[in-house]
């Protein structure tokens, strides 16, 4: 196991000390309280990444302790709770406030060590880009693209070119915070709608996917716009084609381009390493990863990732999948099989369900109602459920779903 931060928390000399060498001798840094004002004081101090907690102690009980962490949104780390005389009710009451587990004293070493083990694969601090990507990688494109975003804090007027996603939102966040005013394709654009948004404090109106715009409601929005000119509050586009979305040259000092790899696949090793190393910087208990270069090549000829989204979420779970230091070609290969195999599924799944739904919702109800039994039924059966189990999924009794799959012709073995 890699080195973690633990909090022992028992008010029994003993048993910390015991934990202590136990889990010092394993590699882990281990901060000892023997009440929960201790716990807290420590906790409140030190980046703690897992706590041992025992339920019964003197001062405050671990179970107190636990739902005061969780009303204040402390719980961000493993809590495993301890008990020498616990009941079932305890370990349930105990896991809906958020512990991850409950181990009864006495306490084998194999089953903590296994515990904690799983505990610290299991509990993952972040799992996407976020803003403290640009602060800590040395990505030279993300580099300079964090300056861009630098430089056009100053503008009043912004495009930006990408596909909606975590990535896109990270971006608004840099270059606007939270408070601005959304508008996207479905919004009723009202009169003098941008002194309203400055009036309430927003920094930015947004646009998003304008092409999708009806020509009504851009005629609209541009005549409030030009008699703004850009100067109460900042007016930011957003589409995959900003070109698109307007007949005149759009300055490219005002155009913020999300990357590209579908046009770029060179870009896509550096960034995969550049993702790497910010997830195993941010979730110190994962241990150490590398790719090897044929994975990284992997990556980079597969053709399926076309924006930092999809990356960021491959590279992400190969670091979760992947059991060595070492990420491999063939990790990559079976990872993005199985990848490509649930994306078909869903497209599939979604063109099945979108034109059942045509044919369904242009029939009487009670024809598109026997219709989508037999759909249902016969899914479910294809599926090899047996007729006990879709009696319970369905809720039909079992006897009348013989009868039911007999007269809409599905054979039942």
């Amino acid at each position: 196991m890699a080195k973690t931060n633990i909090l022992v928390v028992d008010d029994e000399q003993d048993i910390r000390e015991s934990l202590r060498d136990i889990l010092e001798d394993e590699g882990h840094k281990i901060y000892l309280a023997e009440n929960a004002s201790a716990a807290r004081l420590i906790k409140d101090k030190e980046v703690i990444e897992l706590i041992l907690l025992d339920i019964w102690m003197p001062d405050c009980d671990g179970i107190t302790l636990l739902k005061e962490w969780a009303i204040n949104n402390k719980i961000n780390c493993p809590v495993i709770m301890m008990s020498g005389h616990g009941t079932i009710d305890t370990a349930i009451e105990a896991t809906k406030i958020g512990a991850y587990d409950f181990l009864e004293k006495p306490i084998s070493l194999q089953k903590l060590l296994n515990t904690i083990n799983l505990a610290l694969k299991k509990e993952i601090h972040t799992s996407k880009i976020d803003q403290s990507f640009f602060n800590t990688t040395q990505l030279n494109w993300a580099i300079q693209f964090k300056q861009k975003i630098i430089d056009l804090k100053t503008s009043n007027l912004i495009y930006l070119e990408g596909a909606d996603g975590n990535f896109l939102n990270v971006c608004i966040n840099s270059l606007v915070g939270t408070n601005y005013l959304l508008i996207d394709s479905n919004a009723v654009i009202k009169d003098n709608f941008i002194e309203k948004a400055a009036q309430k404090g927003c920094n930015a109106i947004l646009f998003k996917n304008y092409s999708k715009f009806e020509d009504l409601k851009k005629e609209k929005i541009s005549k409030y716009l030009k008699e703004n000119i850009f100067k109460k509050i900042k007016i930011i586009f957003i589409d995959d084609n900003i070109q698109s979305i307007t007949s005149s040259e759009v300055p490219k000092k005002n155009i913020l381009n999300m990357p590209d790899f579908l046009n770029n696949q060179d870009l896509i090793p550096d960034f995969s390493l550049a993702i790497l190393k910010f997830y195993l910087s941010m979730n110190k208990h994962l241990g150490y990863k590398e790719f090897e270069i044929s994975a990284l090549n992997s990556l980079r000829i597969c053709g399926i990732i076309g924006d930092i989204d999809s990356l960021d979420n491959i590279v992400f779970n190969l670091i979760k999948v992947t059991p060595g230091q070492k990420i491999s070609s063939q990790d990559v290969v079976n990872y993005l099989q199985n990848f490509k195999s649930k994306e078909n599924q869903k497209v599939y799944t979604e063109e099945k369900i979108t034109s059942i739904g045509e044919e369904i919702f242009n029939k009487p109800l009670r024809e598109a109602r026997d219709e989508f039994e037999k759909l249902y039924f016969n899914f479910n059966m294809q599926n090899k459920l047996s007729v006990t189990d879709l009696a319970k999924k369905s809720g039909v009794e079992r006897t009348h779903l013989y009868r039911k799959l007999k007269s809409l012709g599905i054979k039942s073995k």
